[in-house]
């Protein structure tokens, strides 16, 4: 009978296996071993039955990319574009330095930009739902006149006979909320209070394009970790109403969006049923 490898041989073979360390990364990681071993400790910490298995990866990006992916499962998503740039390092100061400023939240809310592109980067059922709804008085200064480019988008795809109907002005987000409830098109006014940044969600009420979040302030707490999780559980089943609501509304935009005039209009009170007069005038 052969006898068994001596316990520090038996895993040789498979290191053998694994390419030698670039030297930047060997440099960096000397150079920054503090920083370093802290990142190990938290992964450790965090993910204590997979941690080896994603700090044996041979290379410094797919450590952090397997950490990544292993948070976005059992919390919240860390910022794609943050680990996206660090996938494609090249500078001095390593990922897992800039990780140890603050959690990279990915944050899910609207900016002045995309708010101004809403028919052109985003879902045009998404787009649509926004129609309903009347945007806040201070909404970045020009509330009519955002909804005005959003109506001249809209009537490219839906007719102007159903967008006149839609109430002049649109309806407050409070007033389309008690009027939807319990009905089929929740997912309107979850969209508009999304969109608008009235959700109380931090994930869908912040973005980082108007620098109204900064990130990388927020420590890697348990406790803030937790509250993270459990606000990004409300925050995906808010999401997951408004994109089950655009998914029926995109198989065929003009006729479902009436159809959904039909149902939500007559629930509105009988002071937002007004009709849009100079919005829709070609």
């Amino acid at each position: 009978m052969a006898a068994a490898a001596p316990a520090l041989l038996s895993g040789l073979s498979q290191l053998l296996l694994r390419r030698p360390p670039l030297l930047r990364e060997l440099v960096t990681v000397i150079g920054y071993a503090d920083d370093y071993a802290w990142f190990m400790g938290l992964v450790r910490r965090l993910f204590p039955n997979e941690a080896e298995a994603a700090l044996s990866a041979p290379d410094v990006r797919t450590r952090v990319e397997r950490f990544a992916s292993l948070f976005g499962e059992r919390h919240f998503p860390l910022y794609g574009p943050f680990i996206e740039y660090w996938m494609e390092w090249e500078g001095e100061e390593p990922p897992w330095s800039w990780m140890r400023r603050g959690i990279p939240f990915d944050l899910m809310g609207f900016g002045y930009d995309g708010l101004h592109e809403l028919w052109n980067g985003y879902r045009d059922g998404i787009s649509a739902l926004l129609l309903l709804a009347r945007p806040p008085d201070s909404f970045y200064g020009e509330s009519d006149e955002i909804r005005v480019a959003w109506l001249e988008s809209a009537a490219e795809r839906i007719p102007q006979e159903t967008l006149q109907r839609l109430p002049q002005g649109g309806v407050p987000v409070e007033t389309l909320t008690e009027a939807v409830k319990d009905t089929r098109f929740e997912g309107a006014a979850k969209a508009a209070a999304w969109v608008f940044a009235e959700t109380g969600n931090f994930f869908l009420d912040h973005c980082y394009e108007d620098g109204n979040y900064d990130g990388f302030c927020d420590p890697w707490d348990d406790e803030i970790i937790a509250d993270g999780t459990e606000e990004w559980r409300r925050a995906s089943a808010l999401m997951d109403s408004v994109f089950t609501l655009a998914d029926w509304l995109e198989e065929d935009l003009a006729a479902r969006f009436a159809e959904m005039l039909d149902d939500v209009l007559p629930r509105l009170p009988e002071q937002e049923q007004g009709k849009e007069d100079d919005d829709h005038d070609d």
